[in-house]
């Protein structure tokens, strides 16, 4: 009777166990189809699916596990999070790439090396020459440096290092006080026949766009330092309790502060990303739109400046993208997007510590335009 009893509960346990992994994997996604959401609905709407998007690396992970474990079990529920995952294939792609574009003969007129770099201030440069070493190793024809800022005692000091190689420059300094600059800046290797700035609200960051002659085309280079989260050191410090402390409440409080600062700047950078949009809808020349967005791929500031255009990494490379790595976060929030009649050749994350976020580097053909 005592056995039978057992095996009764038993099964009950196993039963009740099965359900919860269900549920739990209908759950994500779920989760996964409101990241999806989150590169469409604007968060001057609502901010609520803006975090699935930010979390999305975590969520299709965990739903491949799903997919697995199921498998494994030899049950047909694999199918939920397949299903999902293959139908929002773009998206996915995005997150964890497979490149799309492989070409074996690509055909262009000219290859172009574009360097995209939020330097942050130089405040990471021990040793300057180093750095102006790995500047020089890129052999890239257009730099976008984000976070382009100097002290009064070193103004000026990389633009007269790169003067040589990169005669024609369009710097705009979006906050100036007596010793300090902050700002954007393009170089390049060809003239820039027009310099703009983008106007938006915002206290510290900016987009400017440069034309760029290059040969017989004219090419318009977007620079972007979308707006920041503003998590101040003492903020930082709170979320580096919970190494020590994962209580609820801390975890509450927390989560409360991240989510305040996540949804005031993820309104900013909507608006901001609809400005850059009509510039980009406006250009009359192809384009190259690069920077710090400040946002994931699974973001809809992302989308909405990337439209039609192609992302070169997704185009060329393999694997999960992270370019800040800081404070526990690896987030891919650097991006190099390409006009759809450019041939994308290749795209690198350069793993060098001189800022809080990786250098981009990426090339692509130009087709001499008709």
């Amino acid at each position: 009777m005592a056995n039978k009893t057992n095996s009764i509960v038993i099964k009950i346990l196993g039963s009740t166990a099965k359900n919860i992994i269900l549920l739990v994997n209908i759950l994500f996604a779920v989760f996964h189809l409101f990241g999806v959401i989150a590169t469409i609905i604007s968060p001057l709407w609502t901010t609520f699916f803006a975090y699935f998007g930010l979390f999305s690396p975590f969520i299709i992970l965990l739903n491949i596990c799903f997919i697995i474990l199921w498998i494994i079990k030899k049950r047909k529920l694999w199918i939920i999070s397949a299903s999902i995952l293959i139908l929002t294939y773009p998206y996915v792609n995005s997150v964890f790439t497979v490149p799309y574009r492989k070409l074996t003969n690509p055909t262009f007129d000219k290859e172009i090396k574009v360097l995209s770099y939020n330097i942050s201030s130089l405040s990471g440069v021990k040793k300057f020459d180093d750095f102006v070493k790995f500047i020089d190793s890129t052999d890239a024809d257009i730099i976008c440096f984000q976070e382009f800022g100097f002290f009064r005692k070193d103004k000026d000091k990389l633009k007269n290092v790169l003067q040589n190689k990169y005669p024609h420059s369009h710097i705009w300094y979006k906050n100036q006080t007596k010793n300090y600059w902050w700002g954007v800046a393009t170089f390049s290797k060809y003239p820039i026949i027009n310099k703009k700035k983008v106007d938006y609200n915002s206290l510290y960051n900016v987009s400017i766009y440069s034309d760029i002659a290059i040969n017989t085309d004219t090419v318009r280079v977007i620079n972007n330092h979308l707006e920041s989260n503003k998590f101040t050191l003492s903020d930082i410090k709170q979320y580096r309790t919970l190494n020590e402390d994962l209580s609820g409440d801390n975890i509450m409080n927390i989560s409360s502060l991240l989510s305040r600062k996540l949804s005031k700047a993820y309104k900013i950078r909507a608006s901001q990303a609809a400005i850059v949009r009509k510039v980009i809808d406006n250009s009359p020349y192809r384009l190259v739109v690069c920077g710090d967005f400040n946002d994931v791929t699974g973001s809809y500031a992302y989308r909405k400046i990337k439209g039609n255009l192609v992302d070169l990494f997704t185009a060329t490379s393999w694997g999960y993208r992270y370019s800040f790595h800081k404070n526990y976060m690896l987030v891919g929030i650097d991006h190099i997007l390409i006009d759809k009649s450019f041939v994308p050749l290749s795209s690198q994350i350069d793993r060098i510590t001189f800022s809080d976020h990786y250098p981009l580097i990426g090339s692509f053909g130009i087709k001499r335009s008709k």
